[in-house]
């Protein structure tokens, strides 16, 4: 029969009559009556089994100033007499029924206590004591699904720690904190330090599985708010599943005599491959991935993380992920190949998480290999050529498949489709055509299904045409040379004529193109030199000399073009002034001056003389090349450009060329490109106000 812990235990009745004297504490005390004394009569309502433990009753006269003084003492029941005889006065009676220990397996202790006054002359009064449970019982409860061996496996070892305290570290077990280690089913008794209202525990057991696994179990939980005259119960079991996965949980008695005090707790979800183990690695090349996971409480959250991204698979459609038993003890995770194909190739983490609804968690990291193209090594080692060119790509492939190909594209154009061959462990490589400067996708294909994610290659531009950044610059003699080489420049200009007469008419400045990466770029400025007129320019070439007033260069330089460009690049801003020098009257004074720039790719270079300007000028428009003049046959490509408005700003410019060769495959040899602010200057014509900048000049491809 259960004990009501929140009724009276043990009731005792006190009465009091007046009488004469005392003397004395225990039971040689004179308690017989007198003029100045009381009789107490005392009723105790004990059951058998709880007058068992120690008792003892006590009576004190109080004082003014509040002090007890013990008058009498009584550790048995059966020692107490009938009435005991008082001096009148204000008293205090105390009862106590076992032992004050912090923690304990002995028993419960009960304690109560009443104020009461003897007044001689008056009727007895009657003063009830009401003995209460002063120690919390704490039982613990192991199912025999703990205790004893099962199909699934059993527990070597187990025991369950429970701590008088707010908060406590079961690692470190610091503290004095009062405790109690419960080895088998038993009920243990606390008292609760001052200040304090909650009980701590921890479970600890080795489970071991009929398998051999051996599983260590660890499970804490506190119980807030703990009430006196309450009768706590943790009973623990454990249940495998399907699986034979562990679980175990901990609950509260909650019958009518106890107070109704719920708690739970459960270990964290298992989560095993099926048939492998699942922290292994894993060169995945088709087929399903299963995980099975086990739990007590029902599985309510599923995410898989994987370079850096949460996907949440909980309720959210993945593709080539499927859970099955969500809600549920039991629950599948399933990969597969669409899943996986989806991911670059590669080394892959795949942390699995799984979460149940009374907040148990746990996490698998899942190391996978995966097939699909790796990323693109070859960048630089380009096979280029004038009609096109040609790279490798690789990719991981696990096993021996006779079906391998690479699909390749260039942005969101057409597919265009690359035998592979084994070269090396696990690896295959293609050989895919390119042109140069241009984004790529490619990805792998295996027996018609595409493998892994695409991956995306640029390969390298075109050969670039020398100090096209204008950062180079150099001296001979008295002329500035807009090239790193003074010996053997690739690009010349007027400078070497006008060095030594009037100053240099290009030199290098510090006002460079928005956004530039260097701190140069070249000036041209226009100028009247003596006798002459001499038009600011720069050009890749190289000087002739002087006859005279006269001067010879050769446009162009050999070049050896690796791919075919399909236009040229650059920055400038420049004046066009009003012509206010003639000397051939080919530009008229009073007109705009004329900016002129072209770039020829040609098979050999073209020297001009300014004594016989009509004869050797050189300007490759559509026109002039058109127009079957010999002059310019050696023109392959041409891109052309001139103005008469001013651009007193940075402007980009990219000047397509036209084919005017007659087979598109011969290849050029030379590269002409020419800048000049007086596009007239071949005739001594132009503007002493006309100047340009220009930087970084590049073919495009």
């Amino acid at each position: 029969m259960r004990r009501l812990y929140n009724i009276i235990i043990c009731t005792l009745t006190l009465a009091a009559v007046a009488c004469t004297a005392d003397s004395g504490v225990d039971g040689n005390a004179d308690n017989t009556a007198g003029d100045n004394k009381g009789a107490m009569r005392l009723n105790i309502a004990l059951t058998e089994s709880e007058a068992e433990a120690p008792f003892a009753l006590r009576i004190f006269s109080c004082g003014a100033d509040g002090s007890r003084s013990l008058v009498r003492k009584y550790t048995s029941i059966g020692d107490i007499p009938e009435y005991i005889w008082l001096v009148a006065g204000p008293y205090c009676a105390t009862v106590e029924k076992g032992e004050a220990i912090a923690a304990s397996f002995e028993g419960e202790y009960y304690y109560g206590e009443a104020d009461f006054t003897i007044t001689p002359g008056e009727e007895p009064s009657v003063v009830d004591i009401i003995c209460y449970a002063k120690n919390i019982p704490v039982e613990v409860a192991y199912d025999e699904s703990i205790t004893t061996e099962g199909k699934s496996g059993r527990f070597e070892n187990f025991s369950t720690m429970v701590v008088a305290a707010d908060s406590y570290d079961f690692a470190t077990a610091a503290g004095d904190a009062p405790q109690l280690q419960y080895d088998e089913s038993t009920t243990g008794y606390f008292i609760l330090p001052e200040d304090v209202s909650a009980l701590c525990w921890q479970f600890v057991g080795t489970y071991k599985y009929a398998d051999g696994e051996v599983v260590e179990v660890c499970k804490e939980g506190k119980i807030e708010n703990v009430a006196e005259r309450t009768h706590y119960k943790l009973a623990f079991r454990y249940s495998p599943d399907a699986n034979g996965t562990f679980s175990i949980s901990a609950s509260v008695d909650t019958s009518v005599d106890h107070r109704d005090d719920h708690f739970a707790f459960s270990p964290d979800p298992v989560i095993k491959g099926e048939g492998f183990d699942a922290a292994a690695v894993c060169n995945y090349s088709s087929g399903e991935r299963n995980y099975s996971v086990t739990a007590l409480s029902p599985l309510a959250k599923v995410t898989l993380t994987l370079n850096g991204e949460t996907l949440d698979v909980t309720n959210n459609t993945v593709e080539g992920v499927t859970v099955s038993g969500l809600n549920t003890t039991a629950m599948r995770i399933t990969l597969t190949a669409p899943f996986f194909n989806a991911l670059p190739s590669g080394s892959h983490t795949i942390e699995l998480y799984v979460e149940d609804s009374a907040g148990g968690a746990a996490t698998v990291d899942m190391p996978y290999n995966l097939q699909g193209v790796t990323a693109y090594t070859n960048y630089g080692k380009e096979v280029l050529t004038w009609t096109g060119g040609s790279t490798f790509v690789s990719a991981t492939v696990f096993g021996s498949p006779s079906d391998v190909e690479f699909i390749c594209r260039e942005g969101e154009g057409e597919w265009k489709r690359f035998a592979a061959t084994a070269n090396g462990s696990n690896t295959y490589t293609a050989q895919v055509d390119i042109k140069p400067s241009t984004t790529y996708e490619y990805r792998l294909v295996i027996g018609g299904t595409e493998v892994g994610a695409s991956r995306h290659l640029t390969t390298r531009a075109g050969a670039q045409i020398p100090n096209g950044d204008m950062e180079g610059w150099s001296k001979s003699g008295d002329a500035i040379v807009p090239d790193p080489s003074s010996t053997a420049p690739y690009w010349c200009s007027g400078n070497y004529g006008t060095a030594s007469f009037g100053g240099n008419i290009t030199y290098e400045s510090t006002d460079v193109r928005p956004g530039s990466k260097g701190k140069k770029s070249a000036y041209m400025g226009s100028k009247y030199i003596v006798v002459k007129f001499a038009a600011g320019n720069m050009y890749v070439g190289s000087w002739g000399g002087m006859n005279g007033m006269n001067a010879t260069v050769y446009f162009g330089q050999p070049f050896t073009f690796d791919a075919k460009p399909k236009a040229i690049r650059f920055w400038a801003k420049y004046n066009c002034g009003i012509i206010d020098r003639v000397d051939k009257g080919v530009g008229k004074k009073g007109d705009p001056d004329l900016l002129k720039i072209f770039c020829c790719l040609t098979t050999a270079t073209h020297k001009v003389d300014s004594s016989d300007g009509n004869g050797t000028t050189f300007s490759p428009s559509d026109a002039n090349i058109k127009s079957g003049d010999a002059r310019y046959n050696i023109v392959l490509y041409s891109a052309y450009m001139e103005s008469t408005e001013s651009q007193n700003d940075w402007k980009m410019y990219e000047i397509p060329f036209t084919f005017y060769g007659d087979d598109p495959n011969q290849v050029p040899t030379h590269l002409i490109l020419t800048y000049t602010c007086s596009g007239y200057g071949d005739f001594f014509d132009g503007s002493t106000s006309s100047w340009m900048y220009v930087d970084d000049i590049e073919l495009v491809y």
